[in-house]
C-alpha cells in the first residue's frame, strides 16, 4: 500500500474498529483519523497512537516498511539487530506523542536526559519511566532516546542527517566502534563532558566533528559511548 491514508484505513478495518472506536482507543480525534484516511493532511502526529490501537508496526503505518498487521510474522528478527544491513539508519519526521508508553513496552526505548545518558552504563534502563517507540533496528536494553540540545549538529545545508535542537536521536550503546562519518555520543576525557558529534577517523587520527561550521571540532581524547541509529523530528 503506497500511501499512509490507505494503510491507516486498512489497519483500522483489520482491527475491526470504527473511526469513533479508534478515537476512544487511541486518543486521536475522529476528525483527525478521517483526514488521515482521506489523505487530506500531511500531519501524521497521531500515527503512533493509532499504530498502538491497531496493533500495527508504526514503521509500516508511517512508511510502508515492515510487516502489515495481517502478515503471519509480526516481528522480524532484524527488528532488534543493530547490525542489520538493511535500513540501519532511519529518519521519521513525526514527533513522539504524550503520554509515553509504559516502561518495558515491546519495541520502545527510554527517553532520557543528558545527565542520565552520562551514567547509562551504570543506571541502565531503569533510569526513567518515559518510553517511546524506537524507529530503527536496535539492541534490546542497550538503546535509549535523547533530545538534542544546542545547535552544533544542525547542518547549514539542511542535509538529511541534520539534528536541530529539540529533535530526538536514538542511541545504541552496543555500538561503540563507529565507522567514519557516523554520529555518536561521546564522553570527552578532559572535563568529562558528554557530546553529540560526527565521528571522524582518517589514516589514524580520531576526532569529533560538529555539522554546524560555527562550532569547533573536538580533537582531544574521547570515549565513544554509543552510535546514533536514527532520529525523530518535527516536520515544521
Amino acid at each position: 500500500m503506497e500511501t499512509i491514508a490507505k494503510r491507516a484505513k486498512a489497519a483500522r478495518e483489520y482491527a475491526k474498529l470504527t473511526q469513533k472506536q479508534a478515537e476512544v482507543v487511541s486518543g486521536v480525534k475522529q476528525a483527525s483519523i478521517s483526514k488521515i484516511e482521506r489523505g487530506a493532511t500531511i500531519r501524521t502526529g497521531g500515527l503512533l497512537a493509532l499504530a498502538r490501537a491497531y496493533r500495527a508496526d508504526p514503521n509500516w503505518l508511517d512508511t510502508g516498511d515492515g510487516p502489515a498487521p495481517w502478515d503471519p510474522i509480526q516481528i522480524r528478527q532484524a527488528q532488534h539487530q543493530a547490525n542489520e544491513p538493511a535500513a540501519i539508519y532511519r529518519v521519521v519526521r513525526v514527533p513522539p506523542e504524550l503520554p509515553y508508553f509504559s516502561p518495558g513496552t515491546p519495541d520502545t526505548v527510554p527517553l532520557i536526559s543528558w545527565s542520565q545518558a552520562a551514567n547509562w552504563e551504570i543506571a541502565g534502563k531503569h533510569t526513567t519511566d518515559r518510553w517511546i517507540p524506537c524507529i530503527a533496528h536496535h539492541s534490546p536494553e542497550k538503546t535509549y532516546a535523547l533530545r538534542v540540545e544546542g545547535d552544533s549538529m544542525a547542518a547549514a545545508s539542511g542535509e538529511l542527517k541534520s539534528y536541530p535542537e529539540g529533535s530526538i536521536i536514538f542511541v545504541d550503546t552496543n555500538l561503540k566502534t563507529p565507522a567514519d562519518g557516523e554520529r555518536v555520543i561521546a564522553l570527552v576525557t578532559e572535563g568529562g563532558k558528554l557530546t553529540f558529534k560526527e565521528f571522524k577517523e582518517q589514516d589514524g587520527p580520531r576526532w569529533l566533528l560538529p555539522l554546524n561550521p560555527k562550532h569547533e571540532p573536538i580533537r582531544t581524547a574521547f570515549v565513544v559511548l554509543g552510535t546514533v541509529i536514527g532520529k525523530w523530528e518535527d516536520e515544521d
